[in-house]
């Protein structure tokens, strides 16, 4: 039988969660609630992440929108003046919004990495290691992959047997 250690080393093979090998240990711990997913399934969710990403991304928009326009009518109007509170109303519910969004892309394993431009990334496992898998708005697909302790610069592709 052999072990992660007596095979080849690879460069980019996507693999499932049983396959990290234990001495891939993280420096770090995951964050609280993060999934890791096959590669198969952060692209059965990608079409998903990429409809909240852009949903948050135009809420994004709004939000400064709003927060300049609340500025502005703070300079004119006291803070219980009924436009004030109309607007303010409106951003506290943006913001409830974007808090629901932000939890189904992490229920189905997605993070933002980067709102402008849209980058979205998945905790997986690649050549026996934590990996992220990396995607950009752009990108017809999942391709891309780096090391947690590489970050974005160092992406690589994905290799698939």
């Amino acid at each position: 039988m052999t072990t992660p250690s007596d095979e080849p080393l690879y460069s980019g093979l996507p693999m499932e969660l049983d396959e990290l090998s234990p001495e891939a240990a993280l420096p770090y711990p995951l964050p609280e609630g993060a999934l890791v997913v096959t590669i198969e399934q952060a692209r059965a969710s990608l079409p998903e992440a990429s409809n909240v990403l852009m949903v948050l991304q135009a809420m994004s928009d709004e939000a400064h929108d709003l927060t300049n326009e609340l500025e502005l009518l703070l300079d004119r109007y006291t803070m219980t003046h009924p436009h004030v509170m109309e607007v303010a109303e409106h951003l506290g519910q943006l913001v409830t919004q974007w808090q629901a969004s932000v939890a189904r892309l992490e229920s189905i394993g997605a993070r933002i990495v980067s709102m402008d431009p849209g980058r979205l990334e998945w905790y997986g496992v690649v050549d026996h290691r934590m990996a992220l898998f990396s995607w950009a708005v752009g990108e017809a697909d999942i391709e891309w992959y780096y090391r947690m302790e590489e970050g974005f610069p160092s992406r690589k592709p994905l290799i698939e047997a």
